[in-house]
């Protein structure tokens, strides 16, 4: 009867151990499918960022209804991990989604676009489609805080709305299949394309649109003029330039004028020499993607062209300056004789040697009616050179900080006011031979870093290295010095500051994360994954982002100073980020719904359900609740896992019970012990590769005017839930490991991913406790920090409570830093014992990083950077 019973008994413990596991499991793989739902609904929320923009109506419906589903998904993954303790997650989905699909179907009675015209300063990289290249070049460089003239965009969009509201795009592409066939004469048809544009009215909302956007311009209502010019998105482009094939209009002073302007500039996209122009190229005929770019015009005392790349001599480390009185469209147009000079690309060098100086005798300046007219130039004038030794300096400055940008040969236009000022009215690829293009393509300075482009664009500043968010509130400059932001990895919490900055570069990151969404929202160009970037790049120093091509480079005293002294004089720091399409639109609001992230700081008070204001806050919550929820799953089932666990013995004092989740341990081997060897967990085995480091304090007696401190608080511990002594509980699979550990007198708790997908991997990690007293704690918590921080966690610190993240990072990284962990909890055994001031924990942080694990119990009174291993 005995023996029946227990058997009874021991089926019953095994079924229960049986069910705890599956339990345990069934949550693992949900986490697991939790985080590759996380990382799709970010890439989605990236995705429908840019398509708000410029996307069609289907495809943002396309997104929406996936993001829909993977967020769904997301509150089903949270509750199976949390045991429904997230429930109210679903109602919080209900809201967003009701409220988004009413978005939706606005969208339905609104025109294709809601933006006819965009100022220059709220131009970024991803509207390139919108406003075309010319004005996409000049807005690039405005931000970088180049002299380029302020202005507006009246968008593709507009042009096809246009167009088509006048029911002439059908007969424009009639005619230029006639042409194309040889059925027609260009010249004639052509021609029939500009007079059906001119006559037709301008629809009266785009009237309005161009009235406010020229009120913008000048909100002072003084009298002002603007250039009226091309910006197609086929122009200015390595490949075609289309330079002189479309018209400009200059000198427009009334809006009434605007529009006979913009029509007259719409229409040369059709001209004849165009069109030759297309045929050619063998481009299509029937191009619709015509911006217009219209800016203050500039009183020229002299203007020109500036080439970075002698295009007759691409070797001889020069470039090319034609410069004539007045403004610059005689030097372009080629129509009157140009001073030129051929100034060295290196400083020191005098620039007015070489120089051939033309005589001068007539000019183009603006008419106060309109328009221009012709004047002779004076007597006296006719043969002193244009410029000075100090403007041509200027203008090399200015050529290579814009062919540093661009990485390659520029064709710049530029002018100079009656004040001397020098001002940027356009910058496009020059085509010069493949041996100055390798010569220039070299300029770009000294590679620093690379990684991948998390947000488009290109910018130039000094770097501000934020390691803690304690810097996010203290470092953060308001300066008007362009600053380039570089974190160790991507820390949410520095979205609330990004707007200061010109550009981000993020060392451990990848471009679907939260931080790269913000970037991405707010236009700032960053590069993420750009590893050892903090070992390469130094505190304060200048460099030039090119996150298009995912690189940072060493920016040159040329370039520095190009860009500190045209940002003091002409564009002030932005202290706004802009979202592009109107708030107020049905897009607008659907981003509002879904692209900020309002849930910034994970340890805040108002880091909760009823805070969720977007989509992209209800995915942060998420995953960090669905985290949390596993570093609870192991102390759920401990009770009931029986036989499930294994002990795993390393040589050290610190054993592992685990309970092996899939591919965790060789689970052929007899017995109830296993060694490392038997490990096949990658990030259980790392952590062990660190704690069995030679030189740890593993076998270290405490100090002995800390045993007495010890004895009292071990006394006090004991009627702990994990009293000293207890095993370390642990979770663990091939690419996972759940630890929840008590060394000595401190508890450890380790979260994390090992594996192949960068987006998935993290590492989440607390420290907590002490075994002499907060005072100690607090400094073996400081020591803790500085470490994790020098490392590249991002870490808070609440009393003795330290936790650091890290997430993103490739599978090497990750194993390194398990290994560090490793080390660190030995190194860290006892060590509040010896923190006797507020200056140890630094010295020993000093020992550790440098790989000094003995002797602790000296570092206290002797710096470890002047004693032996």
């Amino acid at each position: 009867m005995f023996n029946r019973l227990m058997e009874f008994w021991r089926r019953r413990r095994r079924e229960r151990e049986q069910q705890a596991l599956e339990e345990l499991k069934a949550r693992y793989h949900a986490f697991r499918v939790f985080l590759e739902n996380n990382g799709r609904a970010l890439e989605l929320i990236g995705a429908l960022d840019g398509s708000l923009d410029v996307g069609d109506d289907d495809e943002i419906r396309s997104l929406v209804e996936e993001l829909n589903s993977v967020c769904a998904e997301l509150a089903d993954g949270l509750n199976i991990v949390s045991g429904d303790r997230h429930f109210g997650l679903y109602s919080v989905h209900g809201r967003l989604f009701e409220a988004i699909g009413r978005y939706i179907a606005a969208m339905d009675q609104m025109p294709v676009s809601a933006t006819d015209c965009i100022a220059l300063d709220d131009v970024d990289p991803t509207s390139r489609r919108q406003v075309g290249n010319k004005a996409a070049n000049l807005a690039q460089l405005r931000r970088m805080g180049l002299p380029v003239p302020n202005g507006f965009v009246i968008t593709t969009q507009a042009a096809r709305r246009f167009l088509d509201g006048v029911q002439l795009t059908g007969d424009i592409r009639r005619l230029l299949r006639s042409v194309a066939s040889g059925q027609a004469d260009p010249e004639s048809a052509t021609e029939r394309i500009r007079q059906g544009i001119l006559k037709v009215p301008m629809p009266e909302d785009l009237c309005r649109a161009f009235t406010a956007a020229w009120g913008e311009l000048n909100p002072d209502k003084q009298p002002t003029a603007v250039s009226v010019r091309s910006s197609g998105v086929a122009e200015d482009r390595p490949d075609h330039s289309f330079a002189g094939q479309f018209l400009s209009v200059l000198n427009v002073r009334e809006p009434d004028s605007l529009i006979r302007a913009y029509k007259e500039v719409l229409a040369s996209a059709f001209s004849a020499r165009a069109v030759a122009y297309r045929l050619n190229a063998r481009l299509p005929l029937a191009d619709f993607n015509m911006a217009v770019l219209c800016q203050s015009m500039v009183s020229a005392r002299c203007a020109g062209v500036l080439l970075t790349c002698d295009p007759s001599f691409p070797d001889n480390d020069r470039m090319l300056v034609s410069a004539v009185p007045g403004l610059g469209t005689m030097a372009v147009d080629g129509a009157a004789p140009a001073d030129l000079y051929r100034p060295s690309r290196n400083p020191g060098t005098d620039p007015l040697l070489d120089a051939q100086v033309a005589e001068k005798t007539v000019c183009e300046i603006l008419d106060p009616k309109g328009g221009l007219r012709r004047i002779p130039v004076p007597e006296l004038q006719r043969h002193q050179p244009l410029l000075s030794a100090a403007e041509l300096n200027e203008l090399v400055g200015i050529g290579r900080i814009v062919e540093n940008m661009e990485t390659s040969p520029q064709d710049i236009e530029w002018a100079i006011t009656e004040e001397g000022s020098l001002r940027i009215l356009q910058a496009r690829p020059l085509r010069v031979s493949a041996v100055g293009q390798r010569k220039s393509s070299s300029i770009g300075g000294l590679p620093l870093a690379s990684g991948a482009c998390a947000s488009p664009g290109k910018a130039v500043g000094r770097v501000c290295l934020i390691r803690t968010a304690e810097e996010l509130k203290t470092k953060v400059s308001s300066s008007q010095e362009a600053q380039i932001l570089l974190l160790p990895q991507g820390i949410v919490a520095a979205a609330q500051h990004l707007c200061v900055f010109e550009g981000v570069i993020v060392e451990v990151g990848n471009p679907a994360d939260h931080l790269s969404c913000i970037a991405r929202e707010y236009r700032i160009p960053m590069v993420t994954g750009a590893l050892s970037a903090s070992g390469a790049i130094k505190d304060g120093q200048w460099v030039v982002l090119d996150a298009d091509r995912g690189q940072i480079f060493q920016a040159s005293e040329s370039v520095i100073a190009a860009a500190g002294s045209g940002r003091s004089k002409e564009v002030p720091k932005k202290t706004t980020c802009y979202i592009r399409v109107p708030s107020d639109s049905p897009r607008g609001r659907l981003r509002e719904l879904t692209v900020p992230l309002n849930l910034t700081d994970a340890y805040g008070p108002t880091f909760s359900m009823m805070e969720c204001r977007s989509v992209h806050d209800l995915i942060r919550l998420a995953h960090e609740m669905a985290v949390l929820a596993m570093f609870d799953a192991g102390d759920q089932v401990m009770a009931d896992a029986g036989t499930l666990l294994r002990k795993i013995d390393i040589g050290v004092p610190f054993h592992f019970l685990v309970i092996d989740l899939g591919g965790a341990l060789n689970m052929e081997r007899q017995g109830t012990v296993l060694g490392g060897n038997d490990i096949r967990s990658t990030p259980l085995s790392a952590l062990c590769e660190g704690l069995v480091t030679p030189g740890l304090s593993w076998h270290s007696p405490p100090p002995a005017g800390a045993v007495s401190g010890l004895f009292s608080n071990t006394l006090l511990d004991g009627g702990a839930s994990r009293p000293v002594g207890s095993f370390n509980y642990a979770l663990a699979a091939r690419d996972y490991l759940n630890l929840n550990a008590r060394v000595e007198y401190h508890f450890a708790m380790l979260d994390t991913i090992c594996g192949s997908n960068p987006q998935a991997n993290h590492i989440r990690f607390r420290f907590k406790g002490g075994g002499t007293g907060s005072e100690r704690g607090g400094r073996r918590a400081l020591f803790i920090r500085e470490v994790m921080e020098a490392k590249g966690f991002f870490t808070t610190v609440v009393g003795d409570l330290v936790t650091a993240s890290l997430v993103g990072a490739p599978k090497d990284l990750i194993r390194e830093q398990l290994a560090m962990l490793g080390r660190l909890l030995g190194f860290s055994r006892l060590l509040d014992a010896v923190m006797d001031d507020d200056e140890t924990p630094h010295r020993l942080a000093r020992a550790f990083l440098e790989g000094r694990y003995q002797d602790r119990s000296a570092v206290d009174s002797t710096d470890a950077s002047d004693r032996p291993v």
